[in-house]
């Protein structure tokens, strides 16, 4: 019986590895697999360089926001945080040079005071400026306005970046107001 169940498996494995041939595989078939192996690569490519554009996209923000407040071009970021980096540098430089004493900290405080006192005094003459401003009559603003775009407008036309015809065009303009 023993030997009945061995010669039975034996003939089993051997029917089925005989009976697979060896079959070609298309061409097509294989050109799905290199397509589908690219696009996976690809796909992780694309996921890879996602992950680095959030990354640059928060030192972006994060730079624009909280040190330079206003938009600039992300290519020359490079150039901007080397040129941030050497002037942090450069105070670090002249901060360790100062011996940490009594009074280089009451030297800071009056800096710190004078910087607040001058910023005050700063504020008062803006107002003051914008008494003075509200003093003057609404026409001689008007018209020294008109006086600043008229003199705007002969720069642009020396520097050939408006035409004569424009330049004559806006002119009258503001001639008008005058």
């Amino acid at each position: 019986m023993k030997k009945l169940i061995m010669i039975t498996v034996l003939l089993l494995a051997s029917v089925t590895v005989y009976s697979q041939r060896n079959s070609k595989v298309d061409p097509k078939d294989a050109q799905i697999d290199t397509l589908k192996q690219a696009n996976q690569a690809l796909s992780l490519k694309l996921d890879s360089v996602s992950r680095e554009l959030v990354r640059y996209v928060g030192v972006y923000d994060a730079i624009k926001e909280k040190v330079l407040h206003y938009n600039f071009d992300p290519t020359r970021s490079a150039y901007l945080i080397d040129s941030l980096k050497a002037s942090r540098d450069s105070t670090s430089a002249l901060l360790s040079a100062i011996p940490k004493t009594t009074t280089t900290a009451d030297s800071l405080y009056m800096v710190m005071k004078e910087s607040t006192l001058l910023k005050a005094r700063i504020d008062s003459i803006k107002v003051a400026w914008e008494k003075e401003k509200s003093a003057i009559p609404a026409e001689e603003l008007e018209r020294a306005k008109a006086l600043t775009g008229l003199k705007e407008l002969k720069e642009l036309l020396d520097a050939k970046i408006i035409t004569d015809a424009e330049f004559l065009a806006l002119k009258k303009k503001y001639i008008e107001k005058l």
